[in-house]
């Protein structure tokens, strides 16, 4: 029988493929809950400054831009 070695090779493999993906179909899947944006939990922009660093000059009122009206 030569071809039995392979065969057995082969149905090692698709089982260890099988159980991974079952694995991680189950730790990952979190049950059938997706983690969504709700009502309760609405999306938040980040905040520029925060990551840059750099502070917002539009809060100050001597940036010299032209303002309209006055």
């Amino acid at each position: 029988m030569i071809a039995f070695r392979p065969m057995k090779l082969r149905a090692i493999l698709l089982t260890v493929v099988k159980l991974s993906v079952t694995g991680v179909a189950i730790g990952c899947g979190a049950h059938g809950n997706m983690k969504v944006d709700v009502a309760v939990l609405p999306y938040q922009p980040p905040d520029i400054s925060e990551i840059t660093g750099i502070e917002d000059d539009s809060d100050s009122e001597g940036s010299g831009s032209a303002q309209p009206g006055k």
